[in-house]
């Protein structure tokens, strides 16, 4: 599959247990990283693009076109759709013509299914007829639909270009078939691919977003005039990361592809790209363009510069008074914030691990001894019996279900964690069913991919197809979780999915999914519908009547619908706690730190600043000093 053509549009494998600082030589850099590489060292003037459009018409409610470019290499012509929703929402779809393409493709690109709301798509403006305008003098003439009583959409026609113009003030808001990367190869069956474009953001003081970031809220230039030539660009690649870096743009957790910028007018614009392949962001400082000698719009603007491995152009535009209204213009695509338990929005205690029932039961006397309010008890993976989910250890839990009632009776609530990774042992239930039907992800042979996590050789569920995923909801009932009762939830971990011996202590990017999908189309969607499963199943456990709570660690678009997030394995250093500010405006963050043992002072502060996160939790790694409330100073 040849390369979509660029558009201008505006851990590591743990031998043991022991906690390892973060390795950067253990993650792939932009140079490492050959659509990135290939990406960033294109040329790209403004003004530069080779495509072109054809054929401008209505279909289907639709404007749509077709992109011909003037390199000789296109082998299959693009197909453009822009449509227009109510509240001022524009949607743009650029993919291949398959029906016309010569020779004929043998594969699809990817397009991600069920994160757009139906209730979104029922919103459609059905467009009427196309207006053509000359703007500013240009010779060549642009394509103009309405997009809001304050705004229209522009199809700039030569050179191409996509942008929402404010009516009243006129503003324009070397490769191969394979890869390797420390020892592990990726096949590219289909041959290399990538997409880059560029978003510019008019009026703008700052832009922010593309969050669990651990750094500052206003992104800050990763290219351009004043910025060190090694700055990495932003990172989107959903990556078990542990002790990470601060002030880093490196990729962790969860990846969210959306920006907002906001200018001093107080308007703010917003633009998602919905695409699940690994994805990197360069910000561009001001002056880049003039390194080159060229002067295009002389408008107060921040430039971007996104670039994916796979997939298709699906992207969102939105306009509004504030980020406020642009992120609820977000949600209205992809979906309102689930309404959460009110337990949930209390503080929760969790450790890696605690003992045994007893244990449970002293820490919950301390509380109640110490008079320290909290609503939810944690359980980590070796409450299980050989870290093989929905199990307990007989010998350590033996009375789960009284366990429960206990903390029940006080108003309190249990929360075990259930993880992707599935321990391959023919006596264990659901790994003999999920082999049976054949509902692991396959490796690039079309075997059963195994991979190392807690349980040692595991196999991961193929959850982007939906039977699977209702499959897994069924698990939760209480028949099939036995020792669950309707106090107990759920935490979904090392859902990236994290794979100790793979690259990147992850999956491989050649791995198949539903239908040849390979993994590197997916990646940062996989965590989402691993949410969606254990969510939706926790809805069928109480047949509909009980708000689920499922925390996730990785995260996607969509994933507020199903449950709250968290930033991950953070340190217990005064670096994570500042950082925490602006990685928890939509997360939360582990109180205290995960690694190390924090001072009093830093423990204090941090449950000081905790209390205001959307989501409280102290948490510690099992080599930590005990930190329960009472004991911090001791």
């Amino acid at each position: 599959m040849k390369p979509l053509t660029s558009l201008l549009l505006a851990l590591l494998f743990l031998s043991s247990q022991t906690v390892l600082s973060f390795k950067r030589d253990e993650f792939r850099n932009c140079n490492q990283t050959p659509f990135c590489k290939r990406a960033r060292a294109r040329s790209r003037s403004p003004g530069g693009c080779t495509l072109t459009p054809h054929d401008i018409s209505i279909s289907n409610g639709e404007l749509t076109a077709t992109l011909l470019s003037e390199h000789e290499d296109q082998i299959r012509p693009l197909i453009l759709s822009l449509s227009v929703y109510h509240d001022g929402i524009l949607r743009l779809k650029i993919d291949e013509d398959y029906d016309h393409s010569d020779p004929p493709c043998p594969k699809t690109r990817f397009q991600v299914p069920d994160v757009i709301t139906p209730e979104f798509d029922s919103n459609k403006l059905w467009l009427q007829r196309l207006s053509t305008e000359t703007l500013n003098d240009e010779s060549s003439p642009s394509t103009v639909v309405y997009l809001s009583d304050g705004y229209d959409a522009v199809l700039r026609h030569d050179p191409f270009e996509i942008y929402v113009r404010d009516k009243q003030s006129g503003e324009e808001d070397g490769e191969n078939w394979e890869e390797r990367f420390r020892g592990h190869t990726d096949t590219r069956p289909y041959g290399p691919q990538s997409i880059s474009f560029d978003v510019s953001f008019y009026s703008a003081e700052f832009v922010s977003g593309i969050p669990e970031r651990a750094m500052s809220l206003a992104l800050k230039p990763t290219r351009g005039p004043g910025v060190e030539k090694d700055v990495e660009p932003y990172r989107l690649f959903n990556l078990d990361v542990f002790e990470y870096l601060s002030e880093s743009p490196f990729g962790l957790y969860g990846s969210l592809p959306l920006m907002i910028s906001h200018g001093k007018e107080g308007r703010s614009a917003g633009f998602l790209w919905l695409n699940a392949a690994e994805m990197q962001i360069d910000v561009l400082g001001d002056g880049w363009d003039a390194e080159s000698g060229i002067d295009w719009v002389k408008q107060k603007r921040i430039d971007t510069f996104w670039m994916s491995e796979a997939g298709i152009v699906d992207a969102f535009f939105f306009v509004g008074r504030g980020p406020k209204e642009v992120v609820r213009q977000y949600t209205s695509v992809t979906g309102r914030p689930a309404m959460p338990q009110l337990f949930s929005i209390a503080y929760h205690q969790c450790r890696w691990n605690y003992r045994d029932e007893e244990d449970v039961e002293n820490v919950d006397a301390k509380f109640d001894e110490h008079d320290i309010p909290y609503d939810v008890l944690w359980l980590d993976i070796d409450h299980t019996d050989g870290r093989r989910y929905f199990t307990w250890d007989s010998a350590l839990f033996p009375h789960p279900e009284e366990m429960q009632k206990k903390l029940a009776e006080k108003g309190r609530h249990m929360v075990t964690i259930v993880d992707p990774h599935i321990k391959r042992d023919d006596s264990f239930r659901l790994h003999k069913e999920a082999a049976e039907k054949g509902y692991y992800v396959k490796d690039a042979g079309g075997k059963d991919f195994d991979g190392w996590c807690w349980p040692g050789s595991s196999s991961y569920l193929d959850m982007v197809n939906p039977e699977i995923r209702s499959w897994w909801g069924d698990k939760f009932s209480y028949e099939n979780y036995v020792g669950s009762t309707p106090s107990l939830y759920i935490w979904n971990d090392m859902n990236e999915p994290s794979v100790f011996n793979g690259p990147e202590v992850s999956m491989p990017r050649d791995a198949l999914h539903l239908g040849g999908i390979e993994h590197r189309e997916l990646h940062n969607s996989y965590g989402y519908y691993f949410h969606m499963a254990t969510s939706n199943g926790l809805l069928k456990r109480g047949g509909g009547n009980d708000r689920p709570f499922v925390l996730s660690r990785a995260f996607f678009p969509g994933s507020q619908r199903y449950g709250p997030v968290w930033t991950g394995d953070n340190t217990a250093d005064w670096d994570h706690l500042r950082v925490s500010v602006p990685m928890i405006l939509t997360l939360g963050a582990d109180v205290g730190g995960y690694f190390g043992n924090p001072g009093p002072e830093l423990l204090v502060r941090w449950y000081q600043l905790g209390a205001f996160y959307p989501f409280f939790r102290g948490h510690a790694h099992q080599d930590t000093k005990r930190r329960e409330p009472w004991l911090f100073g001791y």
